[in-house]
């Protein structure tokens, strides 16, 4: 059920008020035109003292990878990961910005995607058919695999899909420009996160309503709405997920699926990406006093995925904030 969070000032520092240690994005403006310019296998090299850089200087980012790891061996009895390395996991967060980069600039080849026995084959047909569907996603992996299913023939879809990603654009706005500085062409369909409201559900809906797809991450709670959670735990320790994510889905009342793309090795100049596709068992078809309990089996069911795919990847979890109520520290 939704709850509202306990307001205590020593208990209250969400994840967009965590300044980032690094303050320049020179590094990241550096790696992003080598991406663009240099061979691929030579992108991959540079990742190594980028992400050394930001090791070294964002303390945040090492503690909270290390706490992260720790509470997963701790809910796998030790067997997930190996062993404890924040280093391997902000070196694989590097390696998913040069991903991140291919996949706004169209350069993911769905073809060479590995793909699995899951429901990748029903929304392509739904999207060949002039459909579309909401996609509930997180920031573990590379989400912008998303981007190579919806390319023009190459994944048997007959037409170009749109996607839309809703998000924070505060919080992203640093990646955001200077990508736009980089390639001032790429196109970037986002939506505010911190301005949902009926005309934005209604836009949604209508992108939807055209064939696109509308993507939104459901592993951060909204800046503009940080008392509107649901309470449940991840990873055996208690965690808020954004209510409106799962609200949203329920208004909509169009397919909803899980997506997940990841790289087959953390560290490697040649990685294979992967694309998990789940379709929700979820029907918001139902009585209006229904309505709250299924939003609340939605959100529970994402997080089942969102373990299941921890579990097979742990280095690709690029939450480097505090992702758990501080009381369970």
């Amino acid at each position: 059920m939704e709850r509202t969070k306990v307001q205590n000032d020593e208990m209250t520092l969400h994840w967009a008020d965590e300044q980032e240690a690094i303050k320049t994005n020179k590094p990241l403006v550096f790696l992003l035109n080598i991406i663009k310019f240099m061979p691929r296998w030579f992108s991959y090299i540079i990742v190594f003292p980028v992400s050394f850089f930001f090791f070294i200087f964002s303390k945040r980012a090492r503690n909270e990878a290390k706490y992260y790891q720790k509470v997963l061996r701790e809910y796998t009895n030790g067997e997930v990961p190996k062993r404890i390395s924040a280093y391997k996991q902000v070196f694989s967060f590097a390696m998913c910005i040069v991903e991140k980069l291919d996949g706004w600039l169209g350069r993911f080849d769905y073809d060479k995607l590995i793909k699995h026995d899951d429901d990748l084959p029903l929304i392509l047909k739904q999207l060949d058919e002039g459909k579309g569907a909401f996609i509930i996603g997180s920031h573990l992996g590379n989400m912008e695999l998303l981007r190579s299913i919806s390319s023009l023939n190459s994944s048997g879809v007959k037409r170009h899909v749109d996607v839309t990603a809703i998000m924070e654009m505060d919080a992203t706005s640093q990646f955001n420009n200077v990508l736009k500085t980089v390639d001032p062409n790429v196109q970037m369909n986002l939506i505010d996160a911190k301005n949902i409201g009926p005309e934005t559900i209604c836009l949604i809906e209508e992108k939807i309503d055209e064939g696109g797809l509308v993507f939104v991450a459901a592993d951060r709670t909204s800046a503009s709405a940080r008392t509107r959670v649901l309470i449940h735990k991840f990873l055996g320790k208690e965690a808020e997920f954004p209510y409106g994510v799962f609200m949203m889905a329920s208004l909509l009342k169009v397919p909803t699926y899980y997506i997940f793309g990841m790289r087959d090795k953390t560290v490697t100049l040649l990685p294979k990406q992967h694309i998990y596709v789940e379709k929700s068992n979820v029907d918001f078809n139902c009585a209006r006093n229904e309505r709250e309990s299924r939003i609340n089996d939605l959100c529970l069911e994402y997080i089942s995925k969102l373990e299941k795919y921890v579990k097979m990847y742990p280095y690709q979890w690029y939450n480097f904030h505090n992702f758990w109520l501080l009381q369970n520290k």
